[in-house]
Order: structure tokens, then C-alpha cells, then sequence
């Protein structure tokens, strides 16, 4: 492997952020006035704000999180009777991708296809994306677009002190008033960025607005986290029935978490074009994760956090 995750420069300016970041913000890393919903979706059923625990996977790690548990400033568990020793584990949830999952993107998935290029952070939150690409990459621009105030405050703030201004922007509004930040950027990356801050009705708007501004622009790469079908599915989107779909066999990529090959779901030329019809206007780029990338040892749990990463790419 030749990505480090720890020592470096890089390294030691990104944790200086996160620092900054914790010393600002409590654990759960949410607005003062934010509202999070959880999802109906399958998914998350049997998640309720009883069981829920927000932790930001930018600024925490698993064995941070460990840490906080043993000084009681976090639980993993919760009562199922009020003063009874009946518990249930807590289920937690981030809403920002980890310091391993960003080094994985900027520094092996998107290695070879990022430089000159503008980014474009869909929902920005913390900045994680930002600052990570401002790091680990020689992107152009790199453009966070964010409709939370107490969040853009925050990210300027980030980006002024450590001096980071040079390649990134924050920009205050609503996705849907910007559709041409989308069409102006090559690419797109779309972190847990609907879901859990807006209900299925305003998800669909959003979801029509990254279509319209990007099906024609062939060759801009879009990155989820979790897949682009499942959070069309949650948007209520109508999916390609499964029947229809031909088998295809995978191809390793190569090296290891590079794409070597795409595919694309024959059945989507019948059907036609349609924003639920993904692979009518997106192929999905095919990756592997062995954790070989990176020279320390990869635990199971930061394996499972990589495998959560799609990308596309507008056909």
C-alpha cells in the first residue's frame, strides 16, 4: 500500500481541523437548530430518536468513540424500561464520511481523475470533503454548497484559519436555487446528503435537480455514500424492475480499489431515460476493497465503511 494514514504534513493539518472542529462542536456535531428525520426506509427500521446516536465519522473514530464511552460521555447501550438492567445496543449514525473513507477517494478511487478538476460537495456540512481534497489532491476547486448558516459559518471559519481559501468555496443556498454549480462541475460527491434533512417530497425536487443539471454532462463523475439506487428508492423513485435486469459478471478492478471496467444494465436503453432508470444515463464504475491501498492494517469495520463508497459515471 501507498496511502498513510498516519504522519505526513497532510495528515497532521487535516487533524489539526478536526481539532479545531471538536473543541467547537459536542459529540452529536449537530446545528443548533437542525432537524435530523430518520429515514422509513428498510433500512432503518426499528430506528427511532430513542435508539439513534448521532456521532460525526470525521471527527470521531471507533476508538475515539471507545474513549468517550469509558468517560461517560457517550452510552452504547439504552434502557428498555426506565430503571430496569433491560438494554438494547444503540445504533450510531454519521452523517459525515470518515478520515479513511476520504483518503480511499481522493487517494486511490479518484487519483488519476481529480486534478484541474472542480469538485462540487453536495450538502458540505463540517467541510470534511473540502478540506480533505484541498489536501490530498491537486483538484482545481473544490466548491461546498450548504444550506445550514451555523454550518457555512463554521466551514469559512475552518477554511480562513488553516488557509485553505485559495481552492475552496462555501456557498450558502439551497441545491435547488444552484443547479449550475452541478452543471459547472466534473465531480460531484453526494455524501448521506438527503435522507435524514429532508422529507421524501423535497428529496424527489433535489434528486430532479442533480438529473436535469448533470444527464448531459457525459462524463462527470458522481460519488454516493450509500448507492445512488438506494437513495432513489428512499426518494420514492420508480426502480427498473430486477427481472429485467441482465447478468453481468464483475471484473476485478485494478490496482486494487481502481476501476478497470463499467457497466452499464442493457435493460435501461428499452426503458429509456428517466432519473429512476439510473443506468439509462449512468454507468456504475466497478471498484474492489482489499485494504492493500493503505499501509497500516485495515480493520473489518473500516473495510465495511470503504465498500459504502459508489461511483458513477454520466454516460
Amino acid at each position: 500500500g501507498d496511502v498513510a494514514r498516519s504522519g505526513g504534513s497532510k495528515i497532521f493539518r487535516l487533524n489539526k481541523i478536526i481539532q479545531d472542529l471538536r473543541d467547537r462542536l459536542p459529540v452529536h456535531a449537530e446545528a443548533p437548530s437542525e432537524d435530523i428525520t430518520i429515514p422509513s426506509s428498510e433500512e432503518f427500521e426499528g430506528y427511532t430518536k430513542d435508539n439513534v446516536v448521532h456521532v460525526d465519522g470525521f471527527l470521531y473514530t471507533e476508538d475515539d468513540v471507545d474513549e468517550l464511552c469509558d468517560e461517560g460521555k457517550l452510552s452504547r447501550n439504552y434502557c428498555l424500561k426506565c430503571g430496569s438492567k433491560e438494554t438494547r445496543p444503540l445504533n450510531f449514525i454519521s452523517h459525515s464520511a470518515s478520515v479513511v473513507q476520504l483518503q480511499f477517494l481522493f487517494q486511490v478511487l479518484l487519483k488519476d481523475r481529480i486534478k484541474n478538476k472542480v469538485v462540487l460537495d453536495v450538502g458540505s456540512r463540517l467541510g470534511a470533503v473540502l478540506y480533505a481534497g484541498h489536501l490530498f489532491t491537486d483538484a482545481k476547486k473544490l466548491i461546498g454548497v450548504e444550506m445550514n448558516d451555523y454550518f457555512c459559518k463554521l466551514q469559512t471559519e475552518m477554511v480562513r484559519k488553516h488557509r485553505l481559501q485559495d481552492r475552496i468555496e462555501i456557498v450558502h443556498d439551497n441545491l435547488l436555487n444552484r443547479g449550475a454549480l452541478v452543471q459547472g462541475a466534473d465531480i460531484v460527491i453526494m455524501n448521506n446528503v438527503f435522507q435524514f434533512f429532508s422529507p421524501v417530497e423535497v428529496q424527489r425536487q433535489l434528486w430532479e435537480c442533480v438529473y436535469s443539471n448533470i444527464c448531459e454532462r457525459k462524463g462527470t463523475i458522481l460519488v454516493t455514500v450509500p448507492s445512488l439506487q438506494e437513495q432513489l428508492k428512499d426518494a420514492g423513485f420508480d426502480m427498473p424492475s430486477k427481472k429485467s435486469k441482465s447478468k453481468k459478471k464483475k471484473v476485478p478492478a485494478k490496482p486494487p480499489g481502481v476501476a478497470a471496467a463499467t457497466h452499464k444494465d442493457e435493460a435501461a436503453d428499452e426503458a429509456g431515460p428517466s432519473i429512476g432508470n439510473w443506468s439509462s444515463w449512468l454507468r456504475e464504475i466497478e471498484i474492489t476493497v482489499t485494504g492493500q491501498e493503505f499501509v497500516e492494517e485495515m480493520l473489518e469495520d473500516e473495510l465495511e465503511e470503504l465498500k459504502l463508497i459508489h461511483v458513477y459515471e454520466v454516460i
